[in-house]
């Protein structure tokens, strides 16, 4: 089932602003991640760390500037009439 983008309400703006603190803090964790990866020896838990740091910053970010969610997660938003 396709659902168009008329069809959903946008997300308000509390939870945009909270996308975009999480997305600053995601931000922060990027850098943290790669200083993690300079100094450490090499451990699979970068790649699971980057990995899980760069869908929440692409997630947040999607939230905080367009008002949707990205198109994998649309399941998650309400429709405009309510129902």
């Amino acid at each position: 089932m396709s659902v168009n983008r008329e069809q959903l309400a946008k997300v308000r703006m509390p939870f945009r602003v909270l996308a975009g603190f999480i997305l600053l803090l995601s931000l922060f964790a990027v850098l943290a991640t790669v200083f993690f990866a300079v100094t450490e020896p090499y451990d699979h838990i970068i790649w699971a760390l980057s990995a899980a740091v760069l869908t929440m910053a692409y997630v947040s970010a999607h939230v905080a500037i367009t008002g949707y969610a990205p198109k994998f997660l649309l399941f998650a938003h309400g429709a405009k009439n309510g129902l």
